[in-house]
């Protein structure tokens, strides 16, 4: 029991302070972090059937999940569009071939180009992307708790949706993504004007593009690659669980010293806790996904 009590109770051979809460055991612990990711990238990038980004998103479920938030609201459900579907799946290559995250690319194309492309000619347009999420609740929760997505998501202008789930390397990053397109297509009697927006926020008048878009690389859609593990998975549970096992020894340093009642300087304890809600933050900051 010697390591034991040494690594994770405060004993005469640590100087009573668990040697888990010790600088030189937290440096050791980030380096070897650190040197997990190193594996991990390189691993999946090796083993893509084993280690792979293919996320459990099924873009009929976005959909689904779209139209229960419609429909309890009294809204009219959006039906599924062949041509969104496809704008939406040229956006997510154009997003991975060309290496950007946002609504217009790094050459100026807007998300309309890519519907009036596939063939859909539209009175209104709108488009949501996510990305780094792993179920298609949390895509659309996450949607939902934006108030210009909010509002893209449940507006009553829109009739057509589009949704296309991508996996590839973005910006050095695996990721997955969600691309959301909604449309409403131009009546026999065209509207004098074509308006868009990306989250519906003020409804910017935006000609109908009359440029080509380059041709992009097809991305690996979700549904093509069942992958083992997820590195991401991987990386958020070990990240939650040494959090948990250093904030559960330092609870337990805490008590142990407290009853024992021995002279400490206690201000390292608070560092501590600092510290680790600080980190807590960090990765539950880098480990969500993204919305735009």
């Amino acid at each position: 029991m010697s390591w034991f009590e040494h690594l994770f109770l405060p004993h005469h051979t640590n100087n009573q302070r668990a040697k888990l809460l010790h600088p030189s055991s937290w440096t050791l612990i980030i380096l070897a972090f650190v040197a997990f990711q190193l594996v991990l990238g390189r691993a999946s990038r090796s083993l893509p059937q084993i280690l792979g980004y293919a996320s459990q998103i099924p873009p009929a479920e976005i959909i689904r999940l779209t139209n229960v938030e419609r429909q309890s609201l009294g809204l009219n459900p959006l039906k599924e569009d062949a041509q969104l579907d496809q704008a939406a799946a040229a956006k997510a290559a154009d997003m991975f071939a060309r290496d950007y995250w946002a609504h217009i690319s790094p050459i100026g194309t807007q998300p309309w180009a890519f519907i009036t492309a596939a063939g859909y000619i539209y009175r209104y347009a709108g488009e949501n992307l996510a990305r780094d999420f792993s179920d298609p609740n949390s895509v659309v929760q996450a949607w939902m708790n934006s108030p210009s997505h909010r509002e893209n998501l449940l507006s009553d202008r829109y009739t057509d949706i589009g949704v296309a789930v991508a996996d590839g390397t973005l910006q050095g990053r695996d990721t997955t993504l969600v691309v959301q397109m909604f449309g409403t297509r131009l009546s026999i009697n065209p509207a004098p004007q074509t308006q868009g927006t990306f989250t519906v926020q003020a409804a910017d008048q935006i000609p109908t593009p009359t440029y080509v878009l380059l041709p992009t690389p097809t991305p690996v859609m979700a549904a093509q690659v069942t992958p083992v593990v997820s590195p991401f998975n991987l990386t958020k549970y070990l990240s939650f669980a040494i959090i948990g096992i250093i904030l559960l020894v330092l609870i337990v340093d805490i008590v142990v010293v407290s009853r024992r009642k021995v002279d400490r300087w206690t201000s390292k304890s608070l560092a501590h806790v600092i510290f680790l809600t600080i980190l807590l933050i960090a990765v539950l900051i880098t480990l969500r996904g993204q919305i735009l």
